[in-house]
């Protein structure tokens, strides 16, 4: 009798988690501060989403073992979402805010970017030592 093949998640599958993932390490911090005391990329901490999107980095390399680029992306995807999404929110309460959403956007994104080459690039990392073991 042979063993059944085994069943891989699709890549497309892998990559949502990690655009969730990166949503989520940035939204946890900036979604509870309210609107007056949000100073990007002050309050929340640039650190705080750094070690957030790094670990988010980190879990999105463990999911695309063979694949660099497209877990980065996702990950600063998932920041862009969860900042664009708070400006959709709170532009439909009162439409004089975020009149500079732009560059909170490209704020966000970019830390994404930065935070998911750190967390990916250790991912890597643990994998070649793992590997030569």
């Amino acid at each position: 009798m042979a063993f059944p093949r085994e069943r891989r998640i699709p890549l497309q599958l892998r990559l949502l988690a990690a655009v969730v993932a990166g949503l989520l390490a940035c939204g946890i911090p900036l979604w509870p501060i309210p609107y007056q005391q949000v100073n990007m990329p002050g309050n929340p901490s640039a650190s705080a989403w750094l070690i957030l999107g790094g670990l988010a980095g980190l879990m999105a390399g463990y999911l695309t073992r063979e694949r660099f680029w497209p877990p980065v992306l996702a990950v600063a995807l998932g920041f862009v979402c969860a900042v664009y999404g708070r400006v959709e929110v709170e532009t439909s309460r009162d439409p004089t805010l975020h009149n500079l959403w732009p560059f909170e956007v490209v704020i966000a994104g970019g830390i994404g970017l930065v935070a998911a080459v750190i967390g990916l690039g250790v991912a890597r990392l643990l994998q070649r030592a793992a590997a030569t073991e």
